[in-house]
């Protein structure tokens, strides 16, 4: 199997809000395989990848593109005071029984709607910015990171499954 499938073309972005929402990762564990599309694609359609945050917090990341349908990213994050969960929407369960709900932006310039807004709203405001003299917030060392999770997450998984096969064998 070669890399470059599920892990770093559909959940990239998850990893990159888990880092962002969770802390700085210090530690990935996960296996990455072909399970469902063999034959059909070269890379993984499916990974599930362990990790350890600076802060001690653990998440897990699970994603395929075997699904029936075309679900939407899911994360739940449990801490002591509250439960957020994000499944379109943003909802914070309180542990006094209060609940939040923040609307998930629609995509308004007619752009591909399952991709959500967020591409949309980020070029937006880096456009706005341009005239700024300082630099973006979102710089290369902030994109880094969670292709830095990615690599060590193949990493990992060559180790554990040896180098892809070459062309001709």
């Amino acid at each position: 199997m070669i890399p470059g499938g599920v892990l770093i073309n559909q959940a990239i972005h998850t990893l990159d809000l888990m880092e962002w929402l969770l802390g700085d990762v210090t530690r990935v564990r996960g296996h990455a395989g072909r399970y469902v599309l063999d034959g059909v694609v070269d890379v993984e359609d499916t990974a599930h990848v362990l990790l350890d945050h600076a802060g001690g917090a653990r998440s897990v990341v699970f994603a395929t593109v075997t699904n029936v349908a075309d679900s939407p990213v899911t994360i739940e994050i449990v801490t002591e005071r509250a439960v957020l969960f994000i499944r379109g929407d943003l909802t914070v369960s309180y542990a006094d029984g209060r609940t939040e709900v923040v609307a998930e932006r629609r995509v308004e310039t007619g752009g591909r709607a399952y991709w959500g807004a967020s591409h949309e709203l980020l070029i937006a405001d880096f456009y706005r910015t341009l005239r700024d003299p300082g630099a973006f917030w979102i710089g290369p060392a902030e994109g880094a990171k969670s292709l830095r999770v990615v690599k060590q997450a193949y990493r990992q998984q060559m180790a554990t499954s040896g180098p892809p096969p070459r062309a001709g064998d």
